[in-house]
């Protein structure tokens, strides 16, 4: 299985993985690069490593780090959906708490006070938000 891996127009083709660390044996994760000798070298142990595993072990992590970003801006989208729906719950109840103020309706203004079952009368999403957007299309008519 080849991996491709795109840097902008750059693109690299990784077709096959040779080398295995056996336990114990140093992974060389810690390299120096020379450029007056074009030597790349491991830190830990000192041995000179080619030029060719450096890249392919760098095309590994890079690729490894490219997902793990694509799973956290999964995540984090997600969060932020659930956020919103907290945040509005929040915001609710933090005017209800103030005991002086109660939320209002966004439409007609009037006030929802806790005993009117903010949340028992439900409808579809997908029906309000197409309610909403052939209102709008009527509006701008």
């Amino acid at each position: 299985m080849a991996d491709i891996i795109h840097i902008g127009e750059w693109q690299l083709q990784h077709k096959h993985k040779n080398r295995y660390v056996e336990p114990g044996e140093c992974d060389h994760k810690h390299i120096e690069l020379d450029a007056r000798g074009d030597i790349v070298r491991c830190v830990k142990c000192g041995v000179q490593l080619s030029a060719f595993w450096a890249l392919e072990m760098l095309s590994d992590q890079y690729n490894r780090a490219l997902s793990k970003l694509q799973r956290d801006r999964e995540t984090l989208a997600k969060a932020k959906e659930a956020e919103t729906h907290l945040l509005a719950a929040r915001k609710v109840e933090s005017v209800w708490r103030s005991r002086t103020m109660v939320p209002a309706c966004p439409h007609c203004g009037t006030g929802i006070l806790p005993e009117d079952g903010l949340g028992s009368s439900r409808i579809n999403r997908e029906i309000e938000l197409r309610r909403r957007a052939a209102a709008a299309n009527k509006e701008e008519k």
